[in-house]
């Protein structure tokens, strides 16, 4: 089964997930594995930690830059070209909390990264796979990933990019849940990866999460998670049989959609972002 992973660093819940992949039995691997991020030589450090771990497997880097349309594209037709299609597809890449910017199109950083470019990916990678299958569709998991919402203002751009991907996931549920494609959106648990690099200490002690002397705070109720036991839940959205339910929201690897704002799962919501971003990338997917 071919799996591609967006966004996989060694500091990444998305990195921890590829490395996790890489320790289970040789029968279990992905055939191959795609990593696919923005930076060259990041790819080429978790390439190189995935191969310590499983030499025999085989990964494909792939270049791609979610806050730009072009290289989605580029990326999303290298992957077709490459491959037969792919069984699994974990959008794990984001940002969080940066100071305001766009995408090469001029759409909020944030929302046009988290939402945007992995709704472009998917879409195209879904489309393609239709195609090759005289649209009777035989595709295999979609998994879509989402981080906890806004703790303050700055984070008020990644919350809403979140909910989209939420949406994103109900609406393809809706539109292509009777061709073998099965989508999840979901919360991993409360890490402090690399996704809060934009933060200042000062941020991380009002948020709760550090000392003002840079320590983790260790409050049980803050219920911290290591990186590989993030990369739980996306493991289990991704290859659990039992894990069904398209469209589904899940929380420490299991169905959870009971615990998401009814807002994040509305299908008129989901309707309305899908069109609206069929506009922002000047396409619509008809799948």
């Amino acid at each position: 089964m071919v799996v591609l992973i967006t966004g996989p660093t060694p500091t990444s819940i998305g990195g921890a997930t590829a490395l996790d992949l890489a320790s289970l039995p040789a029968t279990h691997h992905p055939s191959p594995l795609i990593l696919a991020g923005r930076n060259p030589a990041t790819l080429e450090t978790i390439t190189a930690s995935v191969a310590e771990r499983a030499p025999a497997l085989r990964v494909r880097p792939v270049v791609l830059d979610l806050a730009s349309q072009e290289s989605v594209r580029r990326a999303a037709a290298e992957v077709l070209a490459d491959t037969s299609g792919v069984g699994v597809i974990i959008n794990n890449a984001g940002v969080m909390a940066c100071p305001y910017a766009t995408t090469e199109e001029g759409v909020e950083l944030l929302f046009g990264t988290n939402h945007v470019g992995h709704f472009l990916l998917t879409d195209l990678l879904i489309r393609g796979m239709l195609e090759r299958t005289g649209n009777r569709g035989k595709v295999g998991e979609v998994v879509r990933v989402v981080n906890d919402g806004s703790v303050y203002d700055k984070w008020q751009a990644h919350g809403q990019s979140k909910t989209a991907n939420m949406l994103f996931s109900v609406a393809l549920a809706e539109k292509i849940g009777d061709r073998r494609v099965i989508s999840f959106s979901l919360y991993p648990g409360r890490v402090l990866s690399g996704i809060v690099r934009h933060l200042v200490l000062e941020e991380l002690v009002k948020a709760g999460w550090k000392t003002e002397d840079g320590r983790v705070v260790d409050d049980p109720k803050l219920n911290w998670r290591s990186l590989s036991q993030a990369a739980t839940t996306l493991i289990v959205a991704g290859f659990e049989p039992s894990i069904a339910a398209t469209g589904s929201y899940l929380v420490n690897s299991q169905i959870a959609s009971d615990q998401a704002a009814a807002y994040a799962l509305s299908r008129d919501n989901a309707e309305k972002l899908w069109v609206l971003t069929e506009e922002l990338v000047g396409e619509k997917f008809d799948l």
